[in-house]
């Protein structure tokens, strides 16, 4: 956790530090601009010059704000996705004592084995946008020892029912976490958006004019670059959901799983859940 937390602040850092150099450098570009501007500017028509400005703000602005909307829809799903699953694996669990007892061994020890390795191993590995063949060896352990099992009385009987729709929502949970490691943006989007950036900015750089003062010709584009740059980090951010930002998802609901089923029981892996 420690180390989380220092590349959390190694991360925010470096988007603040992409921020300034930003807004500095287009700041810079627009005060030289001025200082070369002939006398009444390079536009005969401002009027024109303003009116092409306008359109090619709005389609950037409804371009940014679908990607910002679709972007957030996945990372809702990443979430949804590990919270439904850590409550399956609970469930599973719950069901496991009415199918070996409570002392039984083999699907317990399977499903906090499962639960170490997503924590440990998964979790981590999806950050490059991989999975972990330690869950999937847990998850073929499972269904080899589910299938061992042969209920006895009617208690059983039903718990065994309830078993494959529990497993249901844990496999589906997994998959919606896991479909949302790798970035869900395309390239041919963030390049329309980048075009759509360096159009607005370069633009406004064009619009200078010598006879407004530095600050007034400095102020509103120095607010225009600082709010593309940030809605465009927020892209980034909402488009990797596992990495190292500040807010981005973590595994907290399967460790709270984790503490609530690790109870002692003999497990066959170590505390990452590796294999032992």
């Amino acid at each position: 956790m420690p180390c989380v937390r220092h590349n959390q602040r190694v991360l925010n850092w470096l988007a603040v530090v992409v921020l300034l150099v930003v807004v500095t450098t287009v700041v810079v570009i627009k005060l030289h601009a001025r200082r070369r501007a002939p006398d009444p500017g390079w536009f005969i028509d401002s009027t024109r010059a303003a009116g092409a400005l306008t359109v090619i703000g709005t389609m950037f602005a409804v371009l940014l704000a679908f990607t910002i909307f679709y972007a957030l829809q996945n990372y809702q799903k990443a979430r949804d996705g590990g919270s439904s699953e850590a409550i399956a694996v609970t469930e599973l669990h719950n069901v496991a004592d009415v199918l070996e007892g409570h002392d039984g061994s083999r699907l317990h020890g399977d499903l906090i084995c499962y639960s170490r390795a997503v924590v440990e191993d998964e979790w981590p590995a999806m950050r490059d946008g991989k999975s972990s063949p330690t869950v999937q060896h847990w998850v073929d352990t499972t269904v080899t020892d589910f299938a061992a099992i042969d209920p006895t009385n009617a208690k059983q009987e039903a718990a065994y029912a309830q078993w494959f729709d529990q497993q249901a929502q844990r496999r589906d949970g997994r998959r919606a976490r896991a479909a949302e490691a790798a970035p869900s943006v395309p390239i041919p989007l963030w390049i329309v958006l980048g075009i759509g950036a360096s159009a607005i900015l370069a633009y406004m750089c064009v619009q200078a004019d010598r006879r407004e003062s530095a600050v007034i010709q400095a102020v509103p584009i120095a607010f225009v670059s600082a709010l593309i740059t940030s809605a465009l980090l927020v892209v980034g951010f909402l488009d990797h959901p596992y990495d190292n930002w500040s807010g981005s998802l973590q595994p907290e609901q399967m460790r709270v799983t984790l503490s609530l089923i690790d109870d002692g029981h003999v497990v066959p892996c170590d505390m990452r859940g590796t294999p032992t």
